[in-house]
């Protein structure tokens, strides 16, 4: 007679994780603001991050069996996730509000599939093409262009350098697809962030060398923990476990709650006097947040009812750059071949 097996915990972990993407922005924001330099910042995140992952390499982890091109791939990745993409995201946190970058983030399952049809010489089909363009216009609502303060000029010039690093983060997730395919994602992801933090030292060690570390506020260190231990290593890890359980309707809820749910946190936290100024969660946010969040569901509904309830391998492969959209960089593991997610339906996460 054999033992049944347990449910798998969908809720509490699909909210754990959501709790985490929210910190990240939230919290990060912490070290952003502490750090004196981004550069400093972004390889004081990731070589606490590295060393995680090579720790846990062998166990929780699996070992690399690459070959010798698949190594050099890793190293471009790596170049594109931690000196790009990782420091593009926090000098933009640095100037802007946390709610921002979770909502811009979202926007990755639009970038995927636009990327991913380019590159497969398809025409994304025309409520596609609608959803992207509603996502679009919801951030560029967010980003109040026409006001002219100083302010809101810091906090635009912070954005620009988030969508920077978001459409790094795109091009990361299309390629590393194909290799996520041929080996482990958690490996891949690992071992980009390996050598990413490996290629950044030669511009970052001078920057990080010059701060004087006493004058870093016990938040920044906080948010320099979170990064490390919680966004690159944890939520890797749970994403994965996540993917290969849930159906891709549930990993779509999970993605698309977490700019709500970073919204929500930096209300609280602004309220206790934890993060500074006016947060500007008024209906303007709102508004733009509604309509990037529908234009991303408009984006994924064809997969999802493709494949509603199956969990496993196939679900896995259906919403791996879709949950992406809200994951901030280094979090998740790599999606599906850019070929494939063009043909089968728009990109689902894996990842910021």
């Amino acid at each position: 007679m054999t033992a049944e097996r347990k449910p798998f915990p969908a809720g509490p972990l699909m909210a754990l994780h959501v709790s985490g993407a929210a910190g990240t922005y939230v919290v990060g924001k912490w070290a952003a603001s502490g750090f004196p330099d981004p550069l400093a910042l972004t390889l004081a995140r990731a070589i606490p991050a590295s060393a995680l992952c090579l720790a846990l390499t062998g166990t929780v982890i699996p070992a690399p069996r690459f070959s010798l091109r698949d190594w050099a791939e890793v190293a471009l990745l790596g170049m594109l996730l931690v000196p790009m993409n990782q420091s593009l995201f926090l000098a933009g946190l640095k100037d802007t509000l946390p709610s921002h970058p979770a909502l811009i983030y979202a926007l990755t399952p639009a970038g995927v599939l636009l990327l991913s049809s380019l590159l497969a010489r398809r025409m994304p089909p025309a409520a596609w093409a609608g959803g992207v363009t509603l996502a679009l216009a919801g951030v560029a609502l967010v980003l109040e262009p026409w006001r002219t303060d100083a302010g809101s000029a810091a906090i635009r010039y912070g954005d620009l350098l988030i969508v920077a690093g978001l459409l790094v983060w795109i091009v990361y997730t299309v390629w590393a697809g194909s290799l996520a395919r041929r080996h482990d994602p958690r490996t891949v992801t690992a071992w980009t962030l390996v050598l990413g933090t490996a290629a950044l030292v030669p511009f970052a060690w001078k920057p990080l060398a010059a701060v004087r570390f006493a004058d870093v506020t016990p938040k920044a260190w906080i948010g320099v923990a979170w990064l490390a231990a919680v966004t690159s290593t944890l939520m890797m890890l749970l994403w994965n476990g996540m993917l290969r359980r849930l159906a891709p309707v549930q990993v779509a809820v999970c993605a698309n709650a977490q700019p709500v749910a970073t919204a929500l946190l930096a209300a609280a936290l602004a309220s206790l006097g934890w993060l500074p100024g006016d947060q500007r969660l008024g209906p303007v946010f709102w508004t733009g947040a509604a309509m990037v969040l529908c234009g991303v569901w408009i984006t994924q509904r064809r997969a999802a009812a493709k494949n509603p309830s199956a969990p496993g391998p196939a679900a896995r492969e259906t919403v791996t750059s879709t949950a992406l959209s809200a994951v901030p960089p280094a979090a998740p593991s790599a999606p599906a071949s850019a070929p494939e997610a063009a043909a089968d339906g728009p990109p689902s996460p894996s990842r910021p």
